[in-house]
């Protein structure tokens, strides 16, 4: 069944309206494309809580990058971040600092 609605829009702003979510829907598939992940799927990636990774991107301790106001994440270079943090783990784990 098909929903009918009334609206004030005028034909110009109605317009302007698809195209903004025509040019949001584009994003979201090129995002897609080139590897990139929001917020929640970085924490979900690296087994890590939201808020911690928004603490991260606030000291640039972990590489991001903006859209906007939205916060967008490579796999590759999560991955990347990810194996040169765990390197360093284990490096300060030496004889004496046990």
């Amino acid at each position: 069944m098909e929903k009918v609605f009334q609206t004030t829009l005028t034909e110009q702003e109605l317009r302007q309206l698809i195209r903004e979510e025509v040019e949001a829907a584009n994003q979201r598939v090129i995002n897609a494309a080139d590897g990139f992940i929001d917020i929640n799927g970085a924490a979900e990636y690296l087994k890590l809580k939201a808020s911690y990774i928004y603490q991260l991107v606030h000291k640039t301790d972990i590489p991001f990058h903006k859209s906007g106001k939205k916060l967008l994440f490579k796999k590759s270079e999560l991955e990347s971040w990810d194996q040169k943090k765990k390197t360093a783990e284990l490096n300060n784990q030496g004889p004496a600092n046990q």
